[in-house]
Formats: C-alpha cells, structure tokens, sequence
C-alpha cells in the first residue's frame, strides 16, 4: 500500500527525507511548491505509472495528487495552520481533507503532534479517534510539569489582580537567575 507523509512547511522535509531515505531508498517521492510545473508532472506521472512511489512526502497540496492502493496517511504536527488553504481558492483544511481522503480508500489516518489543535484533541478524548500517548521524551529528556489553572474561579474568589496566576507568578521567580536574565535580555 501507498503511504502520503504531509508535513506543514518545506522547511522541515529534507530532515525527514534523509531519515527515511535511509530506510525507503529511492521509493519516496517529494512533493512541493517549490517544484516548477515540469518537476510536478513529473511526480504526477510517476503515479500515475506502473511503479508509482510507495511514499510520497509532501506538503497540503500533495494531496490531490493520484493514488491508487493509499494505506496511510501521516498529517506531522497535525495542529499547524500552514495546514489551511486560504488564498488562492480553493480554501481547504488539509488535515481535515486528508481524512476524508483516507476514509474513499479505507485507509487509515495517523494525526500527529506533540500539541493537539482543539478539535483532534476533543475527538480523541470523546472516542471518534484512537489517542496514544507517549510518556517518555527522545534521549530521556524529561517532560515538564503542566498544572491546569481555572483563572476564572482565580478571579472569581479574588486571588488573582493581573493576567497571570500565583503559581506561574511563584514558579517564575523560582526560574534560575541565568534564564531570567536572558529572558530580559530579549
């Protein structure tokens, strides 16, 4: 089966693409908008041939590029905005397309980020999609400590006079000297 990776920006293939290079060989294909006309008809051609790639990896536009046998679609950091078409027409979500494409070839569709937009996270939450959760970081590195603060109900009992809460007031002036040095500096 084929597999589209769509990544949010340009920027971020050619990392990617050394990586699975390394794994895939000549089997991936790169789609951007960066390509001239030529360069795009090329792809589109390509799969549109006996050998098509098994991968392609692309930006929101790769979309809309012919698959015959798609088995997965990877939306990296899924959240990103650079994922909504605005200008020129036609105006379009590609996470949200990339579902919908997913599901005309009953596919699957791995959503992927490190900070969910809203609408993924409140599917997973409520059962529509999977949720995995990794619990542990690259190299070890450790995750930080989140603690949920309801500044409304802070402002409600009056224990708060600015924008900020007195945990994150606390846990600022707790910051090492160096880092709220540099911090100023900026």
């Amino acid at each position: 089966k084929q597999v589209l990776y769509m990544l949010p920006e340009i920027a971020l293939t050619k990392q990617i693409v050394e990586r699975l290079r390394r794994v895939f060989g000549n089997r991936i294909g790169l789609y951007h908008s960066k390509f001239t006309d030529a360069e795009r008809v090329e792809i589109w051609k390509k799969q549109l041939s006996d050998e098509p790639y098994d991968i392609i990896l692309g930006v929101r536009s790769s979309l809309f590029l012919p698959f015959r046998n798609l088995g997965l679609i990877v939306v990296d950091e899924e959240h990103e905005n650079s994922y909504k078409q605005q200008d020129p027409a036609p105006r379009y979500n590609a996470r949200n397309a990339a579902i919908v494409l997913a599901s005309l070839f009953g596919a699957k569709t791995l959503l992927g980020t490190a900070t969910p937009s809203i609408e993924s996270y409140y599917n997973a939450t409520t059962g529509k999609y999977a949720l995995v959760s990794l619990t542990t970081r690259h190299r070890s590195v450790k995750l930080p400590q989140i603690e949920v603060v309801d500044m409304a109900e802070y402002q409600r009992r009056k224990l708060v006079t600015g924008p900020f809460s007195d945990p994150l007031v606390e846990a600022m002036g707790d910051a090492d000297e160096t880092a709220v040095y540099l911090g100023a500096l900026h």
